[in-house]
């Protein structure tokens, strides 16, 4: 696109839901002069949510890539949504950009998710500002919202602004570092030197930011304590580097529906905001596993990320990638390294919104889209032919969320599943998987919303609405004693007949040990012709158990005895037989029920800690430890996958949006007797219904 590296610039806008991020977007495209007018949520007329979906529900699904021009540069922003639900496209995007803007609701200060965007951030070493938003509304507070910010994040926030006026009365914004005061005049926002009764004001202000910036550098501490001027230039690049060292979070604020403080933001995101090139190197790895290193330049080998994939009506998939080095033109064929497939790069294109450009070549640091590849999927690496790289896959957290997927017509399930499919394919957060065992369809997502969307985006597709039922719980039979029975088939309807006889020996072996059959018949009574058919029934009976239909594990099923019929033998009688005899040996040997049992973690401010303590009680959990990670207490506990559906919604009800947890299968443990009488009870009601 002709910009040099040191003029591009990757920005993310994230934080909690309704902090203000879509609207602040809004506002720096409208000042940069990207749109001549600002669309309303209310309205459905932003750029960044332009999906039906995300307008009738008025909040963001899905990331929104914003690249505009402003001064001589080439910015790209992109929107992410602020629910927890779409955590996943916030991850996607937070792994190709250069830095983060972190929106903060100037009237609740910092809220959950703003936690969580932050240490995103930490653990991607991604630079990062805050934005103090909506600072024109009645109940906003600069000052509450910075100790806000301070107190949870630490000293490393530092106040690079002060306001003009307060609320309503909100004119604009005074830059302490640069001193010039960006005032609303009209429509406009212009600069200014800083008014006469305010000077104090920023001295005070300017006085306590330069302490921040030279606790960055030594040098410039030793000059500060003797006493020495120190210029602004100094200052401006100590606290960019101290900006990309994770070091230094300067904090502005403003109004985007006001357009207030939104040049100041432009002229940081400019001149202290890092360009592509600051990175060192891109780590990756070669076909053959060995890691390889890449500069981020024009002049590399060309790599790129797919890191977002949509789907545009009658034109197809689209796909959004960053190039991290070289460059690419229309008509290349590079490879996509993820699959070892090449790929014909048709054309390349810039997307604001509904709005489109087609553009012939792309270099390092440019983010741009592409359609009709045939083999690329969410978090490929394509690159160049000749020089086969991978780039380190993109860690986003594990979905806690599941349903079954039902519909009230059997004959729509298959289109149903297929539009899931192409759904799941473009979100790594939602997938859906068929369990072979129970024979049922489900899905898993990050909370409720997520899924109902997921929901919503099927019957867009297909006119067909889901039905989100509870999925069956993959439960385990086995016995606790031994005992033997005989089973005896024995069928006669003119002609030939039907004859089998087997006595089987069932004993419970350790957990874990599986399935052993032993063939202990002696003399003959049971030709060995037939002994593989015996073994074969007993494995056909296991897999639906007598107490609730579920899984057979960790017996030792011997044959001992048994006749047979010279001419009405054969292997499907000894097979019934076999079938027959195991049934009444496993009633008779203490059967017992097993259920999955799982290692959860809950993430929880401290505050709420006894409350998740006493409901992982009432859900039969065994709490196990806890840990103190900053102001969060992990809690660690083995729970029965039972009592583990929809606790997602629970647990964020008792934290206020504020808990999470991961799960992740421990074991298998003996179910207590009530809980598995009821299931055997359950299996017996289905199983009537059934036939009847």
């Amino acid at each position: 696109m002709g910009v040099a590296i040191d003029k591009k610039r990757n920005v993310a806008i994230i934080g909690h839901g309704g902090a203000g991020k879509t609207v602040l977007s809004e506002a720096i495209l409208y000042v940069a002069g990207a749109i001549n007018r600002m669309g309303t949520i209310e309205d459905g007329n932003t750029v960044s949510d332009h999906d039906p979906e995300e307008i009738k529900r008025q909040y963001s699904i899905t990331s929104a890539v914003l690249p505009f021009d402003f001064e001589d540069h080439h910015i790209t922003l992109i929107d992410c949504p602020g629910y927890r639900d779409f955590l996943g496209e916030s991850t996607s995007a937070l792994n190709v950009v250069d830095s983060a803007i972190i929106v903060v609701n100037g009237a609740m200060g910092v809220e959950p998710q703003t936690r969580i965007f932050w240490d995103s951030c930490e653990n991607l070493h991604l630079p990062r500002l805050i934005f103090i938003s909506g600072l024109d509304k009645d109940n906003a507070d600069w000052d509450s919202a910075i100790a806000s910010c301070r107190n949870e994040f630490g000293k490393v926030v530092a106040p690079l602004c002060i306001t003009i006026g307060e609320h309503h009365d909100l004119q604009g914004v005074i830059n302490v570092l640069l001193q010039k005061a960006y005032v609303k005049e009209g429509d406009k926002i212009v600069e200014k030197e800083v008014p006469e009764d305010y000077k104090d004001k920023v001295a005070t202000a300017r006085a306590d930011l330069v302490e921040s910036i030279v606790e960055l550098d030594d040098a410039l501490m030793m000059r500060y304590m003797d006493d020495e001027n120190i210029s602004t230039d100094e200052l401006e690049a100590a606290m960019m580097h101290g900006i990309l060292h994770g070091k230094f979070c300067p904090a502005v604020g403003g109004s985007g529906k006001g357009t207030i403080g939104i040049r100041n933001l432009l002229e940081i995101i400019l001149h202290s905001m890092p360009h592509p090139g600051f990175h060192e190197k891109i780590h990756g790895l070669k076909p053959d596993g060995s890691e390889e290193f890449r500069p981020p330049a024009e002049d590399s080998p060309m790599t790129a990320r797919v890191f977002k994939v949509t789907s545009e009506g009658q034109v197809g998939d689209v796909y959004w990638m960053r190039i991290w080095s070289g460059k690419l033109k229309n008509g290349d064929t590079v490879l996509n390294s993820s699959a070892d497939d090449p790929e014909k790069i048709g054309n390349l294109i810039l997307m604001r919104g509904k709005e489109r450009k087609d553009v012939n070549e792309v270099s390092a640091g440019d983010i741009v889209a592409t359609m009709k590849l045939k083999h690329t999927k969410m978090g490929s690496t394509l690159c160049s032919k000749d020089h086969p790289f991978i780039l380190d896959a993109i860690e986003y957290r594990r979905p806690v969320a599941y349903e079954k997927v039902d519909v009230d017509d059997h004959n729509d399930l298959e289109k149903v599943i297929s539009a899931l499919h192409a759904v799941t394919g473009s979100d790594p957060t939602l997938r859906i998987v068929q369990d072979d065992e129970t024979k049922e369809q489900v899905v898993y997502g990050m909370g409720p919303l997520h899924l109902d969307v997921a929901r919503a985006q099927v019957l867009k597709r297909t006119g067909v609405g889901i039905n989100w039922t509870k999925p069956k719980i993959r439960y385990r039979e086995t016995i606790t004693g031994n005992a033997q029975a005989q089973g005896k088939y024995k069928k006669q309807s003119g002609g030939r007949g039907k004859y089998g006889d087997c006595h089987i020996r069932l004993e419970a072996t350790e957990r874990g040990s599986g399935f052993e059959f032993v063939d202990a018949v002696v003399g003959g009574v049971v030709p060995n012709r037939f002994i593989p058919a015996i073994e074969k029934g007993i494995v056909e009976a296991m897999v639906h158990g007598p107490l609730s239909g579920s899984k057979v594990i960790d017996i030792k099923a011997t044959v001992f005895d048994g006749s047979h019929h010279s001419v009405d033998s054969d292997e499907l009688s000894f097979k019934v037989a076999a079938q027959m005899g195991f049934r009444q040996a496993f009633e008779q040997a203490r059967p017992i029920l097993l259920e999955p049992i799982y290692n959860v973690t809950v993430m929880i401010p401290d505050e709420y800690t006894g409350d998740v303590m006493a409901d992982l009680n009432t859900r039969r959990g065994r709490v196990g430890g806890m840990d103190q990670v900053g102001n969060v207490k992990e809690i660690k506990a083995q729970v029965p996958l039972a009592e583990m559906y929809q606790y997602i919604n629970t647990l964020r009800s008792m934290s206020q949006g504020q808990g999470s947890f991961e799960m992740e299968f421990s074991n298998y443990e003996q179910v207590p007797s009530n809980v598995q009488g009821d299931i055997i009870k359950a299996h017996s009601a289905s199983r009537e219904a059934e036939s009847h």
